[in-house]
């Protein structure tokens, strides 16, 4: 199916603003499977930590297929990515003969479809955005140049609202006084509730822009708040490990001891007696091996160690 020039237009203009976090990823990509006529399509992103970014239709062991085997052995995969070009199954020849064929398009009824390497990346570590129609109709020329043009666009999405060296978002919220919006996914469940997602756009966006969290399951979360617009925060989340040796409460501390706050503040922000501050802060002095609390805030500073109960005690 091919679409008309304003039809173009309109999708390059989705997927800048779903790129820089205005819109959710799965709007422009779900246009570019509804207008040119694919049953199922999916976001891949160019890191092995972080596999699929959006998907929309495939079946769970289509999608666990194009995210591992398909991704890093397909001929036709590898094939594309080499080229940066976008690769119909159409032009493959002998694709029936291919391991691909036999497990990941003839199981699920798929004839036709186009993998669409995005740029920047190189090999298998580019993402990709992946199409498969149930028709065997395969898609234009037109198209296919139309996709390659904006493929650097549609890079973004992988991505949404990253700038120069941002760890990459697992998560990424939009908060506006109306509601907050998710722009792109992973994991199952949320690492901010809504409480806490306003919270931090509400805080860190007015003080520093990253921070500590860990969630309801104890894993925890890099957040960094970029203001959108006069009435948004974007909130990009990424996965940490433990942060060193530090426990939740010692974050909680010398978060606020980096603020250049005493310990009878902290104290009384935190709820807890001033001895158990005096305790924290010299356990952390300890495990971090700074010489006094002025080295202590420096390497908070230096190294994010911030929390969210943290930016709430300084902003009640």
């Amino acid at each position: 199916m091919a679409a008309d020039v304003q039809w173009w237009a309109r999708l390059a203009r989705e997927v800048r603003a779903a790129g820089r976090g205005d819109l959710p990823v799965e709007t422009p990509l779900r246009s570019v499977r509804d207008a040119l006529g694919f049953d199922c399509a999916a976001l891949v992103s160019g890191s092995r930590q972080r596999t699929t970014t959006v998907n929309l239709g495939y079946p769970a062991d289509m999608l666990g297929y194009l995210t591992t085997t398909y991704r890093w052995k397909c001929p036709i995969h590898r094939r594309a990515a080499r080229l940066g070009l976008p690769l119909r199954f159409v032009d493959v020849p002998d694709v029936h003969q291919t391991r691909t064929y036999r497990e990941g398009i003839q199981p699920y009824g798929f004839r036709e479809g186009v993998t669409l390497p995005l740029a920047p990346g190189a090999g298998p570590e580019r993402s990709f955005v992946a199409l498969s129609s149930t028709h065997d109709r395969p898609l234009d020329d037109g198209s296919v140049l139309a996709l390659t043009m904006l493929s650097h666009d549609l890079a973004a999405l992988a991505d949404p609202g990253a700038e120069p060296g941002d760890p990459a978002a697992d998560v990424v919220l939009f908060v506006s006084p109306g509601k907050v919006e998710v722009r792109s996914a992973l994991p199952a469940r949320l690492p901010l509730n809504e409480r806490e997602a306003r919270l931090a756009a509400r805080c860190a966006t007015a003080e520093r822009t990253g921070f500590r969290h860990r969630d309801a399951d104890g894993g925890w979360w890099r957040v960094l708040a970029r203001a959108r617009r006069p009435d948004g925060v974007l909130l990009r989340i990424s996965r940490v490990p433990e942060p060193g040796p530090l426990t939740g409460r010692e974050l909680d501390v010398v978060g606020l001891v980096a603020r250049g706050w005493s310990n009878e503040r902290i104290s009384a922000a935190l709820g807890i007696a001033v001895r158990t501050v005096r305790s924290h802060v010299e356990s952390a002095l300890v495990k971090l091996d700074c010489a006094n609390r002025t080295a202590l805030a420096r390497h908070a500073l230096e190294h994010d160690l911030d929390t969210l109960a943290a930016l709430e005690a300084a902003h009640r």
